[in-house]
């Protein structure tokens, strides 16, 4: 019997009925429960509450992916849905969100939340604190920001930064600025990496995920972790539109570790070994070359050295990438085969892929050249080619922008000797090689525009005194025991750092190292952040309507840097202290004020006209690549080969070139006599954002304790059961995780979750450790910086491990 039923409708539908049932749990107390992990619940007719719009908080802090309805009762949030005029998820029309976004409450209400300014009395890492007054903490803070900067220069100061985040990276940024230092602390495990590959070779004005996917034929989804990250983000993995698109005939490759719920949809799941994709890229590439699977006319004309490239991918074989990447030389040939013939072909490449592999520059840089050589880049279905939206029909463009004033960076004689952007001579660990932090050739797209120095080895500066120690560090959202490698090197720069201090809504591990520790309010409870969309329907308009005051002496991460501005001295660089300046400027093209704009929430104006998305000019290759060297893809890279890498201690290279991974079955056979096992983790997950949120009822509920899928043969043979906890050792630390059975994961490899130190206490869960006894992943990893990537600064996310019983 036909039902209609497609796969979006099922999806929301499942995600509209989640949502239905209203928490009375969310106050800041035990929860009740009906049974076991279940949560109280009532029925209410939401369309008698009072309704306040906003931005989701639930994939990062101040990103605006989904706008959102928030049903108030009583002066209390109940409940929350997607803003259907916001062109959320699967578009115009959409009320549905994720689990996080549907859990969006629990933060507001949550019994840990911080409320007060705190100061140390106790020794560093001893946890021992005392409240203070804001007034007390700023004078502070600023006092000894002042102090060092007079004594140890003003580069002795770094922002360490959390996953994209909008208050850091331009309110950060501009008091970075003004302060006249160049360390932006940056993870280098971030989507910067994988732009950042893009550009040096396609270019900035195209791209291999394709924009068209109705239109796709094959669909290449390497590293891609949809199901987990950003799944409502419309740029990002739109597992909805890939699924309507295979009513219409998509196939899709599935390139990753573990059998997650998308590639159980696919024409070829590829469990490759974690660290080895680059060798796979290189036999793809050696496939398409010796079979003649390129396309011959693009490469002729639009290929930079594209036959010394193709003479240097020969010696990389699927019989060489098989005992390298665990992938047999069969189903090396049949995908090879697959991108070289299906027309369009489009390719998505995640975190999974190129920013979290010791060679990941190089394996980015090869999947934009396996989409390029194919003859793929833009056109309708392909890399790139978006159909044409009319134009915004209010002015959005300077909507969530605050300038960062970099013109306010010192100029060092040495900058002007090299020709470096300024201030790029005096980044403590250059995230990128220091020439192409300019802003006014490669980086001169979007975040790249300024400069970043790389987390792990900035921290360590603090130890080594190389090329100079950092001497004073704001952690502002974020964690930097789970946001990097190896959290035990971390705590010991954080203690001997002579001076650091956190910003945050929860108290997180690192906190005990803090000097001072302040409480920051939701984005719920104020109202700094405005964006627009514009649609084939209109163009929309958002703000944060304020839901509740301030809990405590919370406050706003935006006014925070006015403040803290305000004392420095820098008051004239902020507005003499009042943010909604900011935003007034932001607003000005838009003829809409501040004030209308926080009455309303947002504003929607609709397309009357009748104008519908209209098809691009498509392959106009002279202007795609008119930026990169001789107008041309570079498959012979003349903008890395020669060039200083990163470290200022090597040249990079014109031609790919692979290392694999600090510690692997096939890399490193004597060590893996020891360990035996790969470890990897899948980085972002569905029931967190990054190593927050494992506090709220309704995401812990769902993963009660830290796990780690292991195929159930692997766990057997050890005696291990299914739900046991295990012990986890590598060469470079240890952790405990509980056992979870899952036949979607290669005997040879164990996945799992990094972020368990949050306690839940209305599940009454704990919390695990960042440090070797604990649960965070990170722990496991090689640091070794030498093994970094040289051009983007990305590291392994995998390692060699033994494993047992955990008897503890």
């Amino acid at each position: 019997m036909e039902h209609g039923l497609t796969r979006r409708k099922f999806l929301g539908a499942a995600a509209a009925l989640g949502a239905l049932a209203l928490s009375t749990g969310c106050a800041p107390k035990a929860m009740e429960e009906q049974e076991e992990g279940q949560v109280q619940s009532e029925v209410v007719d939401i369309d008698s509450l009072e309704v306040k719009h906003s931005w989701c908080y639930m994939c990062g802090p101040a990103k605006t992916f989904c706008a959102t309805r928030n049903y108030m009762k009583d002066g209390k949030w109940v409940h929350v849905e997607g803003n259907p005029e916001a062109g959320n998820n699967w578009g115009y029309g959409s009320k549905t969100l994720c689990a996080k976004g549907n859990a969006a409450m629990q933060t507001l209400y949550n019994p840990a939340r911080l409320e007060y300014p705190m100061k140390r009395t106790g020794e560093k890492g001893e946890g021992k604190f005392e409240r203070c007054s804001w007034e007390e903490a700023l004078g502070a803070i600023a006092s000894k920001l002042l102090e060092n900067r007079e004594k140890y220069g003003p580069e002795s100061y770094a922002a360490l930064s959390p996953q994209e985040c909008k208050f850091v990276g331009q309110m950060g940024r501009r008091f970075l600025n003004v302060y006249g230092s160049p360390n932006y602390l940056h993870s280098a495990i971030c989507v910067m990496q994988i732009m950042s590959s893009q550009h040096v070779s396609i270019g900035k004005a195209t791209t291999t995920t394709p924009l068209q996917m109705d239109k796709t034929k094959l669909l290449v989804s390497w590293g891609v972790n949809g199901e987990n990250s950003a799944v409502n983000n419309i740029m990002d993995a739109r597992p909805v539109e890939r699924l309507d698109a295979m009513e219409n005939g998509l196939e899709f490759i599935d390139i990753r570790p573990m059998l997650d719920p998308l590639a159980s949809h696919a024409a070829e799941w590829v469990p490759i070994r974690p660290g080895t994709d680059l060798a796979l890229a290189l036999a793809v590439l050696n496939v398409l070359v010796t079979e003649d699977l390129y396309d011959h006319d693009f490469c002729e004309n639009w290929c930079n050295g594209f036959e010394e490239f193709a003479e240097h991918v020969k010696q990389f074989p699927p019989s060489w990438a098989s005992p390298i990447t665990g992938i047999s030389e069969e189903q090396i040939e049949k995908i090879a085969r697959m991108m070289g013939t299906a027309k369009p072909m489009g390719i998505q490449y995640g975190n999974g892929a190129g920013d979290q592999a010791n060679d990941g520059s190089w394996l980015c840089i090869c999947i934009n050249l396996i989409e390029a050589i194919t003859g793929n880049l833009d056109v309708p279905g392909g890399g790139g080619a978006p159909l044409l939206v009319g134009p915004p029909l209010i002015d959005i463009e300077s909507l969530n922008w605050i300038p960062t004033l970099p013109e306010k960076l010192p100029v060092y004689e040495e900058d002007t000797e090299n020709g470096w952007a300024p201030s790029r001579s005096r980044l403590v660990a250059p995230e990128f090689p220091r020439w192409y932090q300019d802003p006014e050739t490669w980086s001169s797209l979007g975040l790249f525009r300024e400069p970043s120095s790389a987390t792990y080895r900035a921290l360590m500066s603090v130890l080594t005194e190389e090329p100079y120690p950092l001497k004073s560090v704001f952690a502002h959202a974020t964690n930097p025991l789970s946001q990097t490698r190896q959290p035990q090197k971390i705590a010991e720069a954080l203690k001997k750092l002579d001076f650091y201090f956190v910003m945050d809504t929860f108290w997180n591990p690192s906190c005990d190292y803090a000097d001072y520790v302040l409480p920051a309010c939701t984005r719920f409870e104020d109202s700094c952040q405005i964006d627009g969309r514009n649609m084939p329907e209109g163009t929309f308009i958002g703000i944060e309507q304020k839901l509740a005051e301030p809990l405590g002496e919370s406050r706003s991460d935006w006014r925070f840097y006015c403040d803290l501005a305000v004392e420095m001295g820098f008051g004239e660089d902020f507005w003499n202290g009042d943010f909604d300046q900011a935003l007034r400027e932001q607003l000005e093209p838009t003829g809409i004020s501040l004030e209308e704009l926080r009455e309303k929430g947002y504003v929607f104006v609709e397309r009357t006209d009748g104008a519908t998305p209209t098809e691009p000019s498509y392959q106009n290759y002279d202007q795609i690549f008119s930026m990169l060297p001789n107008g041309k893809v570079q498959c012979y890279n003349e903008i890395l080969g020669g060039k200083p890498n990163n470290r200022d201690d090597g040249e990079l290279g014109y031609l790919p070139e692979y290392q694999g991974p600090p510690e692997g079955l096939a890399e490193t056979p004597d060590l893996a006599a020891e360990y035996p096992l790969i470890f990897s983790d899948v980085h972002a997950h569905r029931m967190s954002v990054h190593s927050y949120f494992s506090n709220l009822p309704y995401m812990r509920e769902r993963n009660r304790k830290p796990w780690a899928k292991i195929n159930p043969a692997t766990a057997k043979k050890y005696g291990i059961e299914d739900g046991e906890w295990m012990k986890i050792e590598s060469p470079h630390g240890w952790i405990k995780m509980v056992v979870e059975y899952f036949e979607g994961v290669s005997p040879e490899v164990i996945m799992g979750k990094r972020g368990w130190w949050q306690d839940c206490q209305e599940l009454d869960e704990p919390g695990y450790g960042c440090l070797d006894g604990g649960s965070e992943v990170n722990a496991l990893y090689d640091a070794t910086m030498t093994n970094f990537d040289p051009f983007h600064s990305a590291m392994a996310k995998q390692t060699l491990v033994k494993i047992s019983k955990w008897e503890g």
